[in-house]
């Protein structure tokens, strides 16, 4: 009886405390990954996707395809983690995402998962790209005109900044935080609900957490 009157109590808090009207501050996270990543991929697919399908209206968000892939010859090549396809799956994804600017975070989020889940891209397949809506020659032109290859060399000076030691890496407004980083592996909802305090989302995301013990 105790119990259950502590769980209901902390529901109450919750809600005194999270319900509000939406904050201004918008954190912005910026996602570090590899297109062949199997922890990119579990990442992106269990975190990621169910993150921002709860608090899009709430962040910012930047994909960065990359990881621990190295430049060669000033980008005449590319050295990936998992081989050649991977570098042609964070191309692929690099020159899709910069035709999706202006699209909103939740579209280039979809986008991103189905790259993930089917690996699509580093293939050699666009498949993912039409299912965006994208023109599939548009990319072919980013990856042959050069395009591609810069967008890639950004990622790869934006990457060496934060000096990933696990990929995916996450940061929070461009700064890298190992507290951020562990628990967002686990349980990145509750990781930016930590920061996002005043939000009826994140208040709506405890309480069925609390409501699982109660039932």
């Amino acid at each position: 009886m105790v119990h259950v009157t502590c769980i209901f109590a902390l529901v109450f808090v919750l809600v005194a405390n999270c319900v509000s009207s939406d904050v201004q501050y918008k954190p912005y996270l910026s996602v570090y990954y590899e297109s062949k990543c199997p922890d990119s991929r579990a990442f992106i697919l269990q975190q990621l996707q169910p993150a921002l399908k709860l608090l899009h209206k709430h962040i910012k968000l930047n994909f960065i395809p990359f990881g621990k892939a190295r430049s060669v010859n000033n980008g005449h090549g590319f050295e990936c983690q998992h081989g050649p396809a991977e570098c042609l799956g964070n191309i692929v994804q690099e020159c899709a995402l910069d035709l999706m600017t202006g699209r909103t975070d939740l579209e280039k989020t979809a986008y991103v998962a189905c790259e993930m889940r089917t690996l699509a891209g580093a293939q050699g397949n666009l498949e993912c790209v039409e299912k965006a809506h994208l023109p599939a020659n548009l990319v072919n032109e980013c990856l042959s005109s050069g395009r591609g290859t810069s967008l890639q060399l950004h990622s790869e000076y934006l990457t060496k900044i934060v000096r990933p030691q696990f990929v995916p890496t996450v940061t929070i407004d461009g700064i890298f935080n190992q507290q951020i980083q562990d628990s967002s592996q686990e349980d990145l909802i509750g990781t930016l609900c930590s920061i996002l305090k005043e939000t009826k989302e994140c208040a709506q995301y405890y309480n069925s957490i609390a409501m699982k013990f109660i039932l």
